[in-house]
C-alpha cells in the first residue's frame, strides 16, 4: 500500500507508490507527459517501469534523456526546446538529483521564458509564474531534489 504525504505538494512512498503517477496525471487533468530521465535509467529499464504504466493507461508521453550526471545549461536549453515541441502539460521526472534538477529548470523556464538563458536563474530569481507541474519519481535517497524548489545546473563556461 502506498502512503501519501503532502509536501511539495504531494509525495507518495512505499510499495505501489509508482502506480500513483497515473492517478496524479489523470486526477489533475493532464493530457501529455514529458518524461525526463537519464540515459542509464532508460538503459536499465527503470524508466520503462513508469512508461509501461503510462502506456497501459493510454497517457501519451515523450521521453527526454539529454541529462548528464551534473546537468548543464545546454541540457536545460535542449530540454526546454524538447518540451515546447512535445505539447506536454506536465513533467514526470525519473531519477536522482540530475533528472529532478533538470526538470525543475525546464519547468520554470517554460512558464517564465524571460529566464531562457538559464544563468539569470542563479540565486533568488524573480520568477512570476509557478513551474510546470512535476511528478517526481526518485530513484535515489538523500538528495531531496524531489521535494525542494532548488536545483543545481552546471555552467561549463565558469568551470
Amino acid at each position: 500500500m502506498a502512503n501519501r504525504i503532502s509536501l511539495n505538494p504531494t509525495s507518495y512512498h512505499g510499495a505501489g507508490a509508482i502506480q500513483e503517477v497515473v492517478n496524479e496525471i489523470n486526477g489533475n487533468g493532464f493530457k501529455k507527459a514529458f518524461v525526463a530521465s537519464d540515459p542509464d535509467l532508460i538503459k536499465f529499464g527503470v524508466t520503462g517501469k513508469v512508461t509501461d504504466l503510462l502506456d497501459k493507461a493510454n497517457i501519451p508521453y515523450e521521453i527526454y534523456s539529454d541529462i548528464k550526471p551534473n546537468p548543464t545549461i545546454e541540457n536545460v536549453k535542449n530540454g526546454v526546446e524538447a518540451f515546447k515541441k512535445s505539447g506536454a502539460d506536465c513533467i514526470v521526472a525519473i531519477g536522482g538529483g540530475s533528472s529532478m534538477d533538470t526538470s525543475k529548470a525546464i519547468g520554470i523556464i517554460i512558464t517564465n521564458p524571460e529566464f531562457a538563458d538559464v544563468r539569470s536563474l542563479e540565486g533568488v530569481a524573480p520568477t512570476k509564474n509557478p513551474c510546470v507541474p512535476i511528478i517526481a519519481v526518485p530513484t535515489t535517497a538523500g538528495t531531496a531534489a524531489e521535494v525542494t524548489i532548488n536545483y543545481v545546473i552546471t555552467d561549463v563556461e565558469k568551470e
